[in-house]
């Protein structure tokens, strides 16, 4: 029997204000309070209660598709709409009894690019991410979902060090073979490996780009047709795909697994299963940095060039690599002062999260979510002793990043207009 996965990566960012915990209005979501608030029940809930309409039935999805859901997004579904991480949780344990292998999988505590973390940082990103997933799901995680699918060698070495068996991949991230869908087996050190679980990237660009989401006869025939030719079909997109960006994609997706389902042309599985039916996948070479959202590797994080939202020119992302400087300097800075304390407090957490890869994603310095790293900075610097000092070192680097408007000025400027005051006393 041929086989089918469809993958949903379920992510948003940190949308609180770290300095009282709660997600401050955000007008672009109206009529919702906050964009977590409207994609959850533009495409998270519906996905879990999906309308079958030829079965007319109900479906929660979560139990037939693959999927990832970004700690700092559970953590505001445990808080705000905790049906739908239930059901998440209900899916999951279905598919553990159907296959022997669960749809879930684990991502990074914070969306980070993982190879342009320093080692520590990757160990504790991938430590607490697993530690995240067997809170949430109750078992260990054999998957892991690295953020922009950004991974280089020293990152599939961490995994396989901390006991992930598989990461997701886009084709073109394995050397020489990731194209026809069949997992492959990256050899480390220390007789370490990690298998690589490519998806099939013009059937997920049909779906994220195109209107595959929305047709469920077309998404069934084209998934039963590759499969029938290469053994597998698998698809990765954002989960919110369904729903937000493609309108009653959820409908759809439940169309084609029902019909997948009814007429037996493949058995809707997960890669965890795909890649235990056999022991003899071929070896590969990861591409090595690269990522599914940068045709450049991950320069997209951190440099100009040219991958962006509205397709800038010329100096638009100048601004990327002096602001992952300043915070590389000052998130280097505060683990040297604090030493190796384990333990997520709340300043932690901002500290790791001043690396949020949307931060870096879009084109201007002054946006949002290049604002948000910025406010995790302040309150990782509020009420220490030495806030002056580190301050003025990360200020002195922020000099070097332009805003886009130029009448905001530099980094530095914004810095001081709209943060410095936020850094508490020292006592």
């Amino acid at each position: 029997m041929t086989s089918v996965v469809i993958h949903a990566h379920c992510y948003q960012p940190p949308r609180e204000d770290p300095f009282t915990g709660l997600v401050p209005v955000e007008r672009t979501a109206a009529p919702f309070h906050d964009w977590n608030a409207r994609i959850t029940d533009e495409s998270y809930l519906p996905l879990a209660t999906a309308r079958d309409l030829s079965a007319r039935a109900r479906v929660n999805l979560f139990e037939w598709i693959s999927f990832n859901v970004g700690p700092t997004l559970a953590i505001w579904l445990e808080r705000e709409a905790p049906a739908v991480l239930d059901a998440m949780r209900a899916g999951d344990a279905k598919s553990v009894e159907r296959l022997g292998e669960g749809n879930a999988i684990a991502s990074a505590f914070n969306h980070v690019i993982l190879p342009l973390a320093s080692p520590h940082e990757r160990q504790r990103e991938i430590f607490w991410g697993l530690h995240d997933f067997r809170a949430r799901f109750g078992r260990e995680s054999r998957g892991f979902w690295c953020p922009e699918t950004a991974i280089d060698d020293n990152t599939a070495q961490s995994l396989a060090e901390a006991g992930v068996q598989f990461a997701i991949v886009a084709p073109y991230q394995i050397r020489d073979g990731g194209h026809d869908g069949q997992p492959r087996r990256w050899k480390g050190a220390k007789g370490h490996s990690l298998w690589l679980a490519p998806y099939h990237g013009e059937l997920s660009g049909s779906i994220g780009f195109g209107d595959l989401a929305q047709q469920g006869e077309r998404l069934a025939h084209a998934l039963a047709s590759i499969s029938a030719d290469r053994g597998i079909a698998s698809i990765a997109t954002d989960g919110e795909t369904f729903g937000h960006h493609k309108r009653h994609g959820e409908m759809a997706l439940a169309a084609a697994i029902g019909i997948l389902r009814r007429t037996q042309q493949a058995t809707v599985t997960n890669f965890a299963a795909i890649i235990n039916s056999r022991s003899d996948w071929a070896d590969c070479q990861l591409v090595s940095p690269s990522s599914w959202s940068c045709a450049h590797g991950i320069e997209r994080w951190r440099s100009n060039c040219g991958c962006g939202a509205t397709h800038d020119t010329g100096r638009a992302q100048e601004w990327r690599g002096p602001l992952r400087d300043a915070l590389r300097w000052l998130g280097d800075s505060l683990d040297g002062a604090d030493g190796d304390d384990p333990e997520l407090t709340p300043q932690r957490k901002a500290r790791y999260g001043m690396f949020t890869s949307c931060g870096w994603f879009f084109d201007r310095f002054e946006g949002h979510e290049t604002r948000l790293l910025l406010r995790m900075a302040a309150f990782a610097l509020s009420g220490r002793k030495d806030a002056d000092e580190l301050e003025a070192g990360f200020v002195k680097r922020l000099i070097h990043a332009n805003c886009n408007d130029r009448a905001l000025g530099n980094g530095a400027d914004l810095w001081y207009r709209d943060f410095h005051a936020l850094i508490k006393p020292h006592t």
